[in-house]
């Protein structure tokens, strides 16, 4: 079983932070829902959902169109 976790990502492109590891991609998107405007505030202007150590599941912008 793969562990998740967010790549948070910045304007510039570089890496901002990981986060914690989550058990499924359910929990890893619930906390998404959560959390995502508390992560724009920290710099990430988009976010990778990574899924072990380095596939990358999808990307997806913080903020709306």
């Amino acid at each position: 079983m793969a562990i998740f976790r967010w790549t948070l990502i910045g304007a510039s492109g570089g890496e901002v932070r990981t986060t914690e590891p989550f058990e499924s991609q359910k929990a890893a998107e619930d906390w998404m829902g959560v959390e995502w405007a508390s992560l724009i505030d920290e710099g990430a202007e988009s976010v990778s959902l990574v899924a072990g150590e380095h596939e990358v599941v999808y990307t997806m912008g913080l903020r709306e169109e």
